[in-house]
């Protein structure tokens, strides 16, 4: 423990979101720093508030299906993509959902598509590509 100049005993400093070594953020012990999670199809990194978490749910004799988990409430490993049927399409075509989710075999993505076509309707522009207009970039 620390003294102040009164005497009184003080508390160590909270740890506080440091980078440390290889790009990765060390958040410590601070609860209230926003979680990041990388979208499966365009492999972006953004909030997982504003990425759709989806598990894989598995019955006997059929296709593993995958099921949207809007709430993050599923249990079972999870993997992240935008509310883009273009994210979707990529992390479809790489199969990127067996990948991260260790599925054997093709997967059924009928219950996910539904959920971002509806949601596409209300949305205008996806948000990791509303700036894409404004970034110039040269090669």
């Amino acid at each position: 423990m620390l003294t102040s100049p009164a005497g009184r005993s003080k508390a160590p400093a909270r740890p506080v979101a440091v980078a440390s070594l290889g790009g990765r953020l060390n958040i410590g012990s601070q609860r209230n720093a926003a979680v990041v999670r990388t979208c499966v199809g365009c492999r972006r990194r953004d909030a997982a508030a504003e990425l759709l978490r989806v598990v894989v749910h598995r019955s006997e004799g059929s296709v593993p299906r995958l099921v949207p988990d809007p709430q993050r409430r599923l249990s079972g490993r999870g993997a992240h993509v935008h509310h883009d049927l273009n994210c979707l399409d990529q992390a479809v075509r790489r199969r990127a959902f067996t990948r991260s989710l260790k599925v054997e075999g093709p997967v059924d993505v009928a219950a996910v598509r539904a959920l971002v076509e509806s949601e596409s309707v209300e949305r205008s522009a996806p948000a990791h590509e509303a700036g894409r207009d404004r970034m110039k970039t040269t090669r």
